[in-house]
């Protein structure tokens, strides 16, 4: 029989840390396990793992892989437990509708003008051309 992979930590057996085996450049690679694990009320270890987070590059990544599997131990792209816990609670935040579109002003050829009216109401003159539309005299 293999020994097993999954280190253990005050008698109680934590998961392997997938983020430093499934992104190579994560900053956590390498790092001892116990810092992303602190004890209740370890504020040193905590604020430790947070600084190597703050300067992952893989930090998002991570952030979404724990909350889509709600991963409950540990700290994660830079969240703690009760941080996640919270996101997941509230929510998603609301879509944020996307901002209109400016129509494309039509123009509107007057006594050999086009005249072109923007959304915003100004209105420019151009020489309208040969067929009456705007654009360069031939």
């Amino acid at each position: 029989m293999t020994a097993s992979r999954t280190p253990v930590m005050n008698n109680g057996v934590l998961p392997v840390r997938p983020a430093a085996v499934r992104w190579p450049a994560a900053a956590c690679r390498g790092a001892d396990i116990e810092t992303f694990f602190p004890s209740p009320g370890d504020l040193a270890t905590v604020r430790r793992a947070l600084m190597i987070c703050d300067r992952c590059p893989v930090r998002i990544p991570c952030r979404r892989y724990a909350l889509d599997h709600r991963e409950r131990h540990g700290i994660w792209g830079g969240l703690t437990e009760e941080t996640r816990e919270t996101l997941i609670r509230i929510g998603p935040p609301p879509a944020v509708p996307s901002l209109p579109q400016e129509p494309v002003a039509e123009p509107i050829v007057e006594r050999g003008f086009a005249l072109l009216e923007s959304s915003r109401g100004a209105v420019s003159a151009e020489p309208a051309g040969p067929t009456g539309s705007a654009g360069s005299v031939a």
